[in-house]
This record gives C-alpha cells, structure tokens and sequence, in this order.
C-alpha cells in the first residue's frame, strides 16, 4: 500500500524550536487516491518566535493569531494524532507516511519540534525518512539541462514557469500547488 502525506507549515519564524507553528495542511492520499485534507490554524505556544516580517509574509497579524480561528497548539497535537492513527499503524515499523512537499525537511523538523513539545519522540512512527520533494527533482533537473536555471527555486517561481495557480503562504495552498508541480515534473520524467 502506498501512502504518502503532503504536508507543509507556516511559521512564526525559522527556529523549529522556537518558532510558533501557526499553520499546519496537508493531503493524505493512499494508492493515488485523496483521502482526507486538514487544515490546522494554531495559537502560538507560549514565549515562542513570532517575527513580524514572517507574518507579513504570510499576510498575517498578530492581532489574528488571537482569534477564534486559531486553536491552541495543544488540541491541535491531540487531533493531528488522532488522523495520524487513523491512517498507520505505529507499531508496524512497515506501515508509515512518506513524507512530500516543498522543501520539506524544514516542515519535518517543525513537526518534530511540535511533536516534542507535547512529550513525543516518536514522529518517525508515522513517517518514512524517505521524503518526495520536488525541490531536489528540480536541481537534478537542472544539472540535466531538463529544466532551465531561473532566478530561484521558490515554490512560487517553479508553480509560475509551469502555470501553476499558487495563493504562496497558506500551507493548504501551497500543498496544492506542490502536488500540481510534482504531478508536472513526473511527467517530464516520463517524456
């Protein structure tokens, strides 16, 4: 059975442990089938790093962090645990995630930080340490002279080049967009 969750996360900064974790979406699918989206909008923990300039990146305030759409961090661990389970059984070291997104070992290293501030060394019971990233496709792309060399590797530049519609820094669009271009790099390979 092949799964893989498409994550990503927007953060208060770029410390994954100090940085608040303020959104967390992905995709789950299961033998190229979607499955189920999630969509966390999280309360920053307390004394964690929430950069302004981040913020501003993500078109975020404060202010908004404070209301009712954000929950606090930890309920959404609890229910982050609950889909988990729902999809692997952590006991069997053969039934886990792969792991897929832009740039994803920053995500990975967020989720680790989170999962250990609620007391859980264990993310890797739910995760393959194989990772789908299309940002490494893209550089091996390049090196092939597949792929032209453009003015950065953003998730942004690359969804543009392939006209891909992109809503850059929400992570459930992000997610989206991801799985367009990994979908659009696939078949380049293919050719």
């Amino acid at each position: 059975m092949n799964k893989i969750i498409f994550i990503d996360t927007e953060t208060g900064g770029v410390n994954p442990e100090k940085a608040a974790l303020i959104q967390l979406s992905g995709i789950i699918r299961i033998d190229k089938k979607d499955v189920e989206k999630f969509n966390f909008y999280i309360k920053p923990f307390e004394n964690s790093e929430v950069n302004e300039k981040a913020l501003e990146v993500q078109g975020r305030t404060l202010e908004e962090l404070k209301t009712d759409k954000y929950v606090e961090e930890k309920e959404v661990y609890k229910q982050f645990i609950k889909l988990l389970d729902k999809y692997i059984d952590k006991y069997d070291r053969t039934d886990k995630f792969i792991v897929a997104g832009y740039n994803v070992r920053f995500d990975v290293d967020i989720l680790k930080a989170f999962f250990q501030r609620h007391g859980n060394n264990f993310l890797f019971s739910y995760l393959d340490s194989s990772m789908l990233d299309p940002l490494y496709s893209i550089r091996l792309l390049q090196i092939a002279e597949v792929l032209p060399v453009l003015e950065n590797n953003k998730l942004e530049t690359w969804c543009k080049h392939f006209g891909i519609e992109l809503k850059a820094h929400d992570s459930l669009e992000d997610i989206e967009a991801t799985k367009k271009l990994i979908g659009k790099l696939i078949s380049l390979i293919r050719k």
